[in-house]
Formats: C-alpha cells, sequence, structure tokens
C-alpha cells in the first residue's frame, strides 16, 4: 500500500464555549438560570450581584385571577378528594355528637409537631407515648401510616434495653390512641380505613350513617366508578338511602393531614409579563425576577491596567468570562422577549376572549419571522412562563395543531378543546352529553371534526366518558 497526502475542503461547525453558554443559559428556566448566576457570581471575584428582592416589578393588579384551564371536570370523585387541602374542614366537626376534642392548632405548627403536643395532654404511661411517638413518626404529609406495624415494632424492640417485652397488641393499642387525636382519620392505612374513622366520630342519628359504613367498608370501588344499580343492590337499599350515603361520604376528607400546618407548594415566576397598552396587548420581561450581574468596576479597571502582567493573567481571563457572561445575559434576554411578543401578537383575540379564541400556531412560523432556527424558538419557550389576565400560561401553550373548520379557515387544537370543556360544562349532570353529541355542536359552530378527535381530546383534558360523568346525586333512575 503506497503512501500519499490528501490534501481536502470541508466545512465544519465549531460550538465555541461561548456559543455552547449561551445555548445552555437560553434553555434553562428561571430557576436554574438564578443558580447559575449565583454560582457564576460566586466563582468569578469580578462578578457582583444585585439580590432581586431589593427591586420591585410593576405587575397590574386587575384582572390577574389564575385561571385553572388545566383543572381536571369538577364532580368527580377523585377530583374532589384531590382538590382537599389545607383548611377543609371535616364533617366530623359539624356533626359531631357533642363531645369536647382538642382544637386544632396553628397553621404555622406542623401535623406532626401538633399530633406531638396532643400526645401531651393525654395521661399516658411512657412506654405508650413512646410507642405512639414511633408511630407520629412514621405517618406521611397526607397523615397515613405508610409502614406497617411488624415494620415500627422492629424499629421500636431496636431502640428498647434488651429484654423488653412488647407485643403487637401494644402497638395496636398505641396507634388507636394516635387515632383518636386530631384531625379525625389520622393514623389510618388505607383510604377506606381512614374515611370510616371520620364516619364513626359522627352522631349515630345522622341519616344514611349505617348505609355510607357499609359502602366505605366493602364497596368503594363500585363507588369510584358510579355504577349505582349495583350499590343499591349490594347495600338493599332505595336511591333515597344511597343519596344520603354518598352525601355523607363526598363531605370526609381522605388526606386529613394537609388540614394542618403548611403544605409545600411550587409557585411559578413567570419569565414574560403581558399588559394591555394602546393597540392591544404587549409583552415586556419579568426582570425583577432575576439577580443582577455585573462587573465590579474597580476590580475592572484594576485589570486593564496591569493586563499585560503576567500575575493578572487569571484576573484577565476572568474579566473576559464575565464580559462574554453579561453579553449571554443579553442575549438570552433579547430571545425570549423577541418570540414572546410575537406569540402576544399573533395571539391577540386570545388575550381578549380567552383559550376558545386561540389560533394555531407553530414554533416554525415563529422562527420564520423572527429569522432565527427553530430549535432556538425551542429552547427559548422551554421552562419559560407568561403571566397574563387570563393567568399563568407556559409558553409552549401557545402553540397547537391546526384543526379544519367548515368555512376554509383553520382553527387551534387548544380552542377545540376548550369548546369541548365548555360544552361539558353546560351539560346537565343527570344527563351528560356523548362524545358524538359534541361532535355534531361544533359541527353545528363551523368545526369540521371526527367524533374520535373530540374523544382524543376530552381524554387528554382527563374528561371521563359521558357514562362515568353522570352524576352520583342524579335522578332516581340513573
Amino acid at each position: 500500500m503506497k503512501a500519499a497526502l490528501d490534501l481536502r475542503q470541508t466545512q465544519r461547525l465549531t460550538m465555541t464555549p461561548q456559543l455552547q453558554q449561551a445555548i445552555r443559559l437560553l434553555q434553562m428556566n428561571t430557576a436554574e438560570f438564578s443558580a447559575a448566576l449565583i454560582d457564576a457570581h460566586e466563582t468569578n471575584p469580578l462578578l457582583e450581584m444585585e439580590d432581586p428582592e431589593g427591586r420591585s416589578e410593576a405587575i397590574p393588579e386587575e384582572g390577574y385571577a389564575g385561571l385553572e384551564f388545566m383543572d381536571e371536570l369538577r364532580g368527580s370523585f377523585n377530583e374532589d378528594w384531590v382538590s382537599r387541602r389545607a383548611g377543609t374542614a371535616s364533617p366530623a366537626s359539624a356533626l359531631s355528637d357533642g363531645v369536647d376534642r382538642i382544637p386544632a392548632h396553628a397553621a404555622d405548627a406542623s401535623l406532626h409537631e401538633s399530633l406531638e403536643e396532643q400526645l401531651c395532654l393525654l395521661a399516658l404511661e411512657p412506654m405508650q407515648k413512646f410507642l405512639a411517638d414511633h408511630i407520629i413518626r412514621n405517618l406521611n404529609d397526607a397523615g397515613y401510616l405508610e409502614a406497617g406495624l411488624e415494620t415500627i415494632l422492629d424499629e421500636v424492640r431496636h431502640d428498647l434495653e434488651p429484654g423488653t417485652r412488647i407485643s403487637m397488641s401494644d402497638m395496636e393499642a398505641a396507634l388507636s390512641r394516635v387515632q383518636s387525636l386530631d384531625p379525625i382519620g389520622i393514623g389510618a392505612r388505607t383510604p377506606g380505613e381512614c374515611l370510616l374513622l371520620q364516619l364513626s366520630a359522627l352522631d349515630p342519628e345522622v341519616p344514611g350513617l349505617e348505609t355510607a359504613r357499609n359502602l366505605v367498608k366493602s364497596h368503594l370501588p363500585l363507588l369510584a366508578r358510579r355504577d349505582l344499580q349495583a350499590l343499591r343492590r349490594k347495600l338493599a337499599v332505595d336511591h333515597g338511602e344511597l343519596r344520603e350515603a354518598i352525601e355523607l361520604v363526598r363531605h370526609l376528607s381522605p388526606h386529613p393531614g394537609y388540614s394542618v400546618g403548611d403544605v409545600s407548594v411550587n409557585y411559578v415566576t413567570p419569565d414574560v409579563l403581558v399588559e394591555r397598552r394602546r393597540g392591544g396587548w404587549a409583552a415586556r420581561l419579568n426582570t425583577a425576577a432575576l439577580p443582577r450581574v455585573m462587573i465590579n468596576q474597580d476590580y475592572q479597571h484594576l485589570v486593564t491596567e496591569n493586563a499585560g502582567k503576567e500575575s493578572f493573567s487569571r484576573l484577565n481571563s476572568q474579566l473576559k468570562d464575565a464580559r462574554w457572561l453579561l453579553s449571554n445575559i443579553e442575549k438570552r434576554h433579547d430571545t425570549i422577549l423577541s418570540v414572546a411578543a410575537r406569540i402576544v401578537a399573533n395571539q391577540q383575540a386570545f388575550f381578549e376572549h380567552g383559550p376558545a379564541a386561540m389560533k394555531p400556531m407553530t414554533m416554525r412560523e415563529i422562527a420564520e419571522t423572527l429569522d432565527i432556527h427553530e430549535s432556538t424558538v425551542s429552547r427559548a419557550v422551554n421552562g419559560k412562563y407568561m403571566l397574563t389576565p387570563l393567568g399563568t400560561f407556559e409558553l409552549r401553550y401557545f402553540f397547537s395543531t391546526e384543526v379544519g373548520a367548515g368555512n376554509g379557515h383553520q382553527s387551534s387544537s387548544v380552542a377545540i378543546r376548550a369548546l369541548i370543556r365548555e360544552l361539558v360544562e353546560a351539560e346537565s349532570p343527570a344527563k351528560p352529553i356523548s362524545d358524538m353529541k359534541i361532535c355534531e355542536a361544533l359541527r353545528s359552530r363551523g368545526f369540521e371534526i371526527a367524533r374520535r378527535t373530540v374523544a382524543k381530546y376530552r381524554e387528554q383534558m382527563n374528561i371521563p366518558p359521558s357514562g362515568r360523568r353522570k352524576s352520583l346525586l342524579g335522578a332516581p333512575g340513573s
């Protein structure tokens, strides 16, 4: 084989560290971006930072009520139960048997602290209190006992002196003590047990109580499926008695622990604010949500004067890094604002009339309008949020596919989903409309849409089929 030189001319894209940093910063959400700025400030002595808490951003006060556009359809048992949080009262307080119970504690006390304080007020032997303490420490935030009593018993025996005798009956007695504390239902091991504890605290004369106990004890799956005929047959009751039992169960709390203390909530910090201005709606950056990073002028002057000295080579390199960072931060802000402004300009009808007026829009359209790559638009909307008078939306929410309309125009899939939700919310609980009826209603408004598409959009919004939407408290024949 003969050796030879082969010269070829090729083109290759080389990503410099500065370009890589710009791409990385653009695709970060607000929390990640703030953390990156803090990290840069801590590692580069030439950077100084102004805390965002020292600045205030003028956010319009009127019309910024949150729009729960992603909430599931109201009225479903699962949805009602999951939505119960701090401040929800148990029916036991309203329908009590007259027994004085320990009052609920301040909201700033955690569930475990509240239970420990109540435990100290009870006349318990040291060993009983010791076992109850162990059980309380194994409760989750919802108030359920996640570990089995056998597991807790093994932990207790490990902590006690050798030879100390503790039986399972002792653990069950301690659990009974814990379950006697407020909020009622605490210490349950299953949702059914939690509901039974709350039913046991009600006045025995409450209508439908015994039926409700039997329902919770043996037929919760039928209740979840809304199979009223099977429930009436299994419980051997008429529609009125079943209605009373169901009403009792609906007012119970399956997560009693959430009514005590603070429940952790993850808040979204909007990157963009939308305001009404002369001539329409406009977007601006929420700069107050981010720390402000600057180059220390004294250090910059010192490094510039001694740029040729070897002892200042590291500081000179850090000055260049700081300048690149500030430049990339500016580019990030400009890109996000440009994309957001284009979204707002294209979706003026949405801000005036809501989701039903959403227009179809793709990232490619925005990229072509701004003369940037589609991947740049994707990075700019990734994890970014926009605060509007209709609520807070992720920027990706405004991009949707086209759905044909009978008038030759195209409508957004988001708008179709909004119309479907409107139709479902307006239906009679005792006689919900089917997917075919929804399809016919949309066609009467000029939207050519297939029944299977309606079913797909309905499922995407977590709306059950019409058979499962039928109200549990509907007509006797339901």
